[in-house]
């Protein structure tokens, strides 16, 4: 099945406009691959059709299942290892400097399934467990799609989900079998809060954060929402805080307000000093 252009035209802008997300004009396989299980769940003739309902505006549900299944949520759990790394180098720090008030918040941008900030809730668990009894730590997950949110929620992943990633001794540590995949601990879940939200619209009031992990999805913007993405993060940051970009992702030739920083293995960045 083939989309027509004037669709697939209006899918890229309808995406780009509502997500921040670029499309190229190559990209028509990528459609079909994405939204052909929605034309076969709802009983829809073709692609086309579907645009068309889709451009109508009658049915917000269609909207939000569309533009979900075009989102990318490849992720794996301490995904490229090195930054988890460089964060578990600069906690202590960090950690002395929050000591008067005793609160830690880590924002998992695009968590996508959940293994990003599980991750983070199993670093902190195996490397600085004595805090999370007498400090309030929060790890705020966020998503644009709420079919992947619900995946994250459930906590559950399956043996290759968890091969990508873990350690035997991590996954027996802190995992349990369950209905034939592996439920991850409460001492992990209870840190993690999950929450909708879409990077590329107007956001709820945010939690200063400690340290932002937003990984792996600006890659998928155009440069002017990349600049001033990050110079909302910096908003939300903490003056002192830490910003976790993908490997393929840097903010070199933006003015964006950051310093950019080596760590074991990868970059990061913490906001300059206001004037």
């Amino acid at each position: 099945m083939k989309v027509g252009q004037p669709q697939f035209a209006y899918l890229r802008d309808l995406l780009r406009k509502r997500t921040g997300v670029v499309i190229d004009g190559t990209k028509e396989y990528l459609v079909v691959a994405r939204l052909m299980p929605i034309v076969r769940q709802r009983k829809i003739p073709s692609l086309d059709t579907l645009i068309d309902r889709l451009r109508s505006g009658l049915d917000p549900s269609l909207e939000r299942d569309v533009l979900s299944a075009m989102m990318t949520h490849e992720t794996s759990f301490f995904r490229d290892k090195s930054p988890f790394e460089t964060l578990r180098q600069l906690l202590p720090d960090l950690l002395a400097r929050r000591a008067a008030q005793r609160q830690l918040t880590l924002w998992s941008a695009a968590c996508s399934t959940g293994q990003e900030p599980y991750s983070l809730a199993i670093l902190l668990n195996e490397h600085f467990r004595d805090l999370l009894g007498s400090w309030r730590v929060r790890i705020l997950a966020t998503d644009f799609s709420e079919p992947v949110l619900a995946r994250a929620r459930e906590g559950l992943f399956s043996d290759l989900e968890t091969a990508r990633g873990l350690s035997p001794a991590l996954l027996a540590k802190y995992f349990r079998p369950l209905q034939g995949k592996w439920s991850i601990s409460q001492d992990c879940r209870r840190l993690v809060e999950f929450r909708c939200l879409n990077l590329n619209a107007p956001w709820p009031m945010m939690p200063p954060c400690d340290v932002v992990f937003i990984r792996n999805v600006m890659i998928y913007f155009d440069v002017a929402t990349r600049a001033g993405l990050v110079e909302r993060m910096r908003k939300v940051l903490r003056p002192d805080g830490l910003l976790f970009l993908g490997g393929a992702e840097t903010l070199i030739g933006m003015d964006t307000g950051y310093d950019r920083l080596t760590g074991a293995g990868c970059s990061y960045y913490r906001p300059k000093p206001r004037q």
